[in-house]
């Protein structure tokens, strides 16, 4: 974990917290046999209701080679499942079986309670400021990279 001055640039801050957070998740992860792209996709899963892959894609920001390649190791998991889309027979829709709502469940645990250390200290009303500041330098971002609208910040833990 880095240690950062004061002065150092907002942006490179941000940057190795990124990078710190997702070093960590792959550790909380790596006893579950799972990746944090994967742990990504299974979270983004409605229990009981099949998506499309590329719905999934956009959600968690993959292209569809990505998508592809993470769906089949999902699958050798028993954590996914792919079935025909009965709407468009072109299109599979992706199904957590229950062995994956059942990872799902465990790794959320540990994850709420990583949470829970993480912001230790840190009032909700700091974490509304932080959130909508994440807000707008997305939009910021957006505005000046022309990329697709990045995700809100808003409505997560």
């Amino acid at each position: 974990m880095c240690v950062h001055s004061e002065d150092e640039p907002l942006g490179r801050l941000i940057y190795h917290m990124a990078q710190d957070l997702g070093n960590y998740a792959e550790k909380i992860l790596k006893p579950f046999d799972l990746t944090l792209e994967q742990y990504q996709i299974i979270k983004t899963l409605p229990a009981n209701e099949g998506l499309t892959q590329k719905d999934i894609g956009a959600a968690v920001s993959k292209t569809p080679a990505n998508m592809t390649r993470i769906l089949d190791r999902l699958q050798e998991k028993n954590l996914i499942e792919r079935r025909r889309n009965p709407k468009d027979r072109r299109t599979t829709l992706v199904f957590q079986t229950e062995n994956g709502l059942k990872m799902l469940e465990k790794v959320t645990e540990v994850f709420e309670t990583f949470s829970a250390q993480f912001l230790r200290g840190v009032t909700g009303q700091e974490q509304k400021v932080i959130r909508a500041a994440f807000a707008k330098m997305g939009a910021n971002l957006q505005k000046i990279a022309g990329t697709p609208k990045l995700k809100s910040y808003k409505n997560q833990k």
